[in-house]
């Protein structure tokens, strides 16, 4: 009986693929039963729409349209040399049509960079997305560490990818922009942080400038503020109000650490000072993760910031921990709002709340010092 139900089988699909050109499907099984009642099987989620690379795009529109221009200059100057008997301004124009090749500002001068193959332009980007060390740091001794880099550890773990040189380079020409736009970079640029960017259905650039990330080559501070009223010491009867400035500063690191800093000094003084291994008054260290806003359009997506298990050296029976929203700003990510800040006992467990009512949100600077 399976011996003839397999041949009319066969013979079923021949005389379909006959009649219609193509393989036909395979008869659907009878569905799962689980306790007597038919389970269907769920249907696959469809998948999302893949957008074009918004640089390459443009890089390419724009490519297009010098093309363009070339064309009717040439065919202009074309014209005008049947006229004139003038040949040399059509070369001239016909040496600049493509936009791959890298063209010297100085005719006369010899540019060797320009015989260079791509896999190699390739490898120069990839080596200047990695950070260099930052020169100028202020030495901790070591009794004072909070954390230390691990032995071996490259410098990236602490500043993150040097985007901002890779874009200085693609501003030199033509061809260094389509490079630098390269699948390969931004590839690596996104997936050297502690959380990396999932590709969306997009290129890894638009990943990484859309959603939501934190920035690691600066320090996201806070000037908050307020007055105390006080007593003078010449009159009794004059009323004084003292105006107090403290600062609050966090700094994120790629391999999931980060510092904060709640100090008087002021950030010309303090973000140098903002290194592994700081240890004083007020500075504590932690761990942080990033939960990203779900359901939002990316152009309102932003993220929670949660930062546990911090640590001062000077409060050994508490730990703290701080809740902060990013907010939605692609391409900057430069603004941080806490939302709520505590602390834990940690021989009785109690968890009481830090009044925050002179928080202010925190922004972002960059600091050139630490080495990106």
């Amino acid at each position: 009986m399976d011996a003839e139900l397999q041949a009319f089988r066969a013979q079923w699909r021949d005389e379909v693929v006959a009649r219609h050109g193509a393989p036909a499907a395979e008869a659907p099984a009878a569905p799962a039963r689980e306790g007597g009642v038919a389970r269907r099987a769920s249907p696959a989620p469809a998948p999302q729409p893949v957008r074009p690379d918004s640089l390459r795009t443009l890089l390419e529109a724009l490519s297009e349209a010098h093309a363009d221009s070339i064309a009717r200059h040439a065919a202009a100057s074309a014209e005008q040399d049947a006229v004139d008997g003038v040949a040399e301004r059509l070369g001239a124009l016909q040496l600049h049509a493509s936009v791959h090749d890298i063209y010297p500002a100085d005719e006369q001068v010899a540019v060797p960079v320009a015989r260079l193959p791509d896999e190699l332009w390739l490898a120069i980007l990839l080596h200047i997305v990695m950070p260099t060390r930052a020169p100028e740091l202020v030495p901790v001794p070591r009794e004072f560490q909070a954390f230390e880099p691990e032995p071996g550890e490259p410098w990236r773990a602490y500043t993150g990818p040097d985007y901002v040189s890779l874009e200085r380079v693609g501003r030199v020409c033509w061809r260094l922009r389509w490079l630098s736009a390269h699948t390969q970079v931004w590839k690596a640029v996104a997936q050297a942080c502690e959380a990396p960017l999932v590709r969306a259905p997009c290129s890894w650039r638009d990943a990484f400038v859309h959603e939501p990330r934190v920035r690691m080559n600066g320090t996201y501070i806070a000037t908050c503020e307020y007055t105390q009223q006080g007593l003078s010491v010449e009159n009794v009867w004059v009323r004084v109000l003292h105006k107090v400035e403290f600062f609050r500063y966090l700094r994120f690191f790629p391999n999931g650490r980060c510092l904060s800093w709640l100090t008087t000094e002021p950030p010309s003084e303090a973000v140098r000072q903002l290194v592994p291994g700081l240890r004083t008054k007020g500075c504590a260290a932690g761990r942080w993760h990033m939960l990203v806003d779900d359901g939002a359009p990316p152009a309102r997506r932003g993220a929670t910031i949660v930062i546990d298990d911090l640590r001062d050296p000077h409060l050994r029976a508490y730990t703290f921990q701080m809740t902060l929203h990013l907010r939605p700003s692609p391409g900057r990510w430069h603004r941080l709002e806490m939302l709520a800040y505590s602390s834990l006992h940690l021989q009785t467990a109690e968890v009481v709340p830090i009044p925050h009512r002179h928080a202010r949100p925190f922004v972002f600077s960059r600091v050139v010092g630490y080495g990106v």
